[in-house]
């Protein structure tokens, strides 16, 4: 998986909005409404739903006003059953209305994942669907969480699979799905980025190296003068005179 981003992959969405000419972008989990919000001035609709009657609050009070987004307040699986229903078009889907404590909803009811993609896979149109938080389905995720309430990344991937001639890859902490005629533009994207990533990894090891022969030089140094009576004493000598 590599680099662990937290929130939305900006980059990414733009390229796939661009490749795919979608114009409206449906969030389950809508949190504080940042992620809404910096759709809104991407896409034609937003919508965003959430369970929390805090969290909702939160988010309404702070982007209530921005026109194109709709929150919606309630359960992800009734309320996406007739939003799926009622699209004329193929949308992007960011899933993150799993759990994550303290205001959000869902301690009894942590991860309604398969559920949700189970719904989308029922229309007729070929979605984008990006889920967050791929390291919490790869293996089990931390305490508190209870690992009962969780698929693992296998039964996530299968779901996936039900929709035929999609292309499905986990970068950037993100599980990303599109229909195989995207898969170009994705697959592209991850060779850059872990390309990317590669490089500035082999500059780091690099720095680290040099900073460790350094240390090594100067150790070796401290233990000659230590060692060798009066070399000390010679250098000054030779820095004075020359």
């Amino acid at each position: 998986m590599g680099i662990v981003r937290m929130g939305l992959p900006n980059d990414l969405i733009l390229m796939l909005k661009e490749c795919s000419e979608v114009n409206s972008f449906i969030e389950t989990g809508t949190y504080l409404g940042n992620t809404a919000y910096w759709s809104s001035q991407k896409f034609e609709q937003v919508i965003t739903l959430e369970y929390s009657t805090e969290m909702y609050q939160q988010a309404t009070q702070k982007y209530g006003h921005v026109e194109n987004i709709k929150f919606l307040q309630g359960d992800s699986r009734v309320l996406l059953q007739e939003i799926v229903s009622s699209l004329k078009q193929p949308s992007m889907f960011w899933l993150d209305a799993h759990w994550s404590g303290g205001q959000t909803y869902g301690e009894e009811d942590e991860c309604p994942l398969l559920e949700e993609l189970e719904i989308i896979n029922a229309s007729p149109y070929d979605h984008i669907i990006l889920i967050d938080d791929a390291r919490l389905f790869l293996s089990p995720p931390p305490a508190p969480h209870r690992i009962e309430h969780w698929s693992d990344i296998s039964a996530v991937i299968d779901c996936l699979n039900l929709v035929k001639n999609r292309y499905t890859v986990i970068i950037e902490d993100v599980i990303i799905s599109v229909p195989n005629k995207f898969k170009p533009v994705l697959a592209q994207y991850c060779q850059d980025f872990n390309t990317k990533v590669w490089e500035e990894y082999g500059k780091q090891q690099n720095t680290k190296i040099q900073e460790g022969l350094k240390l090594i030089l100067q150790g070796m140094k401290q233990t000659t003068l230590k060692l060798l009576p009066g070399t000390k004493k010679i250098l000054n000598t030779m820095k004075r005179n020359g």
